[in-house]
């Protein structure tokens, strides 16, 4: 594993540097914020709370 980053709703530009240009700016829906991530797999969905996961092959995951 490279790195990883929990998001919390506040703290974009940590999560931006670590993605770079795979993650789309946070959206908003019920009051929660999201992110939506670009994987292997397609567009993800990243909730308050998840862990995006940078893999040593430069893949993404979140958990």
């Amino acid at each position: 594993m490279k790195g990883k980053v929990k998001y919390t709703g506040t703290n974009y530009a940590e999560v931006k540097e670590l993605c770079g240009d795979k993650v789309l700016a946070p959206y908003f829906c019920m009051g929660f914020s999201m992110l939506s991530l670009l994987t292997d797999e397609g567009f993800v969905t990243v909730n308050e709370g998840d862990t995006i996961i940078l893999e040593d092959d430069g893949s993404f995951r979140v958990g």
